[in-house]
């Protein structure tokens, strides 16, 4: 099954004609928030991911005792 649905891709991909598409102004502003988005997630993600290795490794904020 598998690899019929690889040979029905290449073909489909060998039969292909020309398109004749036209990318209006705002495909190069939606691709802009696209990438914007995802550096802002990528950002997010190992922000979360470095406070967490802290906290494993013990170089977290030290809760002060009072004596």
């Amino acid at each position: 099954m598998k690899q019929i649905s690889v040979w029905l891709i290449v073909f489909s991909s060998l039969i292909s004609s020309s398109a004749w598409a036209y990318l209006d102004p705002g495909t190069g502003s939606m691709l802009l928030q696209v990438i914007l988005g995802g550096v802002a997630a990528v950002g997010v993600a190992i922000k979360i991911f470095w406070y967490r290795i802290r906290a494993a490794i013990g170089l977290g904020k030290k809760s002060e005792t009072a004596e």
